[in-house]
């Protein structure tokens, strides 16, 4: 928009006053009323971009393993076990309810087996780990939602995709 075309409105050059100020504070209201932004809207995107600006290798999501009867069921499954797979790593994560409510607990196993840095990213957070030499490691008490992990190894770190806790 070209700010010339305001230059012949009235009160164009004027400060805003009080009147002003609730006016826009109630078209805000009237605005997140009829038209809200889902919740974790912000942060869900914030997380998106800095996935996608980091400089890695994306493994591929192999295996899911629901629960028996789960196909059926209305309730939400809640995933046990996934496998990332990539050219030169494998990483296989296995979730399960942490100590804290609302929390998992993240055992992870790698192949090759190696010390490595494990970084979970989340939105809000990111918890660094260390893999053992046979490529185990554990995540405790990680708030449900939105993840990945991201694995130093070699030159270009190596990261799964994003998945729900």
């Amino acid at each position: 928009m070209d700010m010339t075309e305001f230059d012949d409105v009235p009160g164009a050059d004027v400060p805003l006053d009080a009147s002003d100020v609730a006016l826009l504070a109630r078209v805000a209201e009237l605005d997140d009323r009829l038209d809200p932004a889902p919740h974790g809207l912000a942060e869900r995107a914030l997380f998106a971009m800095t996935l996608a600006g980091l400089e890695a290798e994306v493994m591929e999501l192999q295996v899911v393993e629901t629960p028996v009867g789960s196909v059926r069921s209305d309730a939400p499954v809640e995933t046990r076990t996934i496998t990332f797979t990539h050219e030169r790593l494998t990483v296989m994560i296995a979730l399960s309810a942490g100590a804290a409510a609302g929390t998992v607990r993240i055992d992870g196993w790698m192949a090759p087996a190696e010390a490595l840095e494990i970084v979970l990213r989340r939105p809000d957070e990111e918890r660094a780990t260390l893999s053992d030499e046979d490529g185990r490691f554990v995540l405790e008490d990680v708030p449900r939602g939105p993840a990945s992990l991201l694995v130093h190894q070699g030159e270009t770190p190596v990261t799964t995709p994003v998945i729900e806790l």
